[in-house]
């Protein structure tokens, strides 16, 4: 299985657009994404025989004045999940860590996301606490 991990081009944009529809994240023009990477985020493809079968977001962000990376929007496609993809990617997530001299990484998961969170887990990420959803709608 060759993969390859790289920072997504332009010509990557309608398949990440694709998942993003899939999973209503929105961020679903190419304008939209190229914005997003001409900070210093990144939108890591993952790419098998010339296909893009993930990707991952990183974004640099400061809190109480640390700066760390946020790892966001991670997916996969279902057929080629469960082959240590999102390991990888999370590999990948470490290394641009330290290539900016950062000391820490953050992501988020839904309480019910169970192979998710396992596999954050497994990787070294600790819960911080949980976070609540509230939800109003409007007649």
């Amino acid at each position: 299985m060759n993969i390859i991990f790289r920072e997504a081009t332009e010509k990557d944009y309608l398949d990440i657009i694709s998942f993003h529809k899939t999973e209503n994240w929105g961020m679903d023009t190419p304008s939209t994404l190229k914005n997003f990477q001409e900070t210093k985020n990144l939108i890591i493809a993952c790419e098998q025989e010339g296909k893009i079968i993930g990707k991952m977001d990183i974004m640099h962000k400061k809190r109480a004045g640390r700066e760390f990376l946020y790892v966001e929007r991670v997916y996969i496609l279902p057929d080629s999940r469960r082959q240590g993809i999102a390991k990888q990617f999370l590999a990948y997530a470490e290394s641009e860590c330290k290539k900016r001299g950062l000391h820490l990484i953050e992501l988020a998961v839904r309480e019910e996301n169970i192979p998710a969170r396992k596999l954050y887990e497994s990787s070294g990420f600790k819960e911080l606490g949980k976070k609540i959803y509230l939800q109003k709608k409007m007649k």
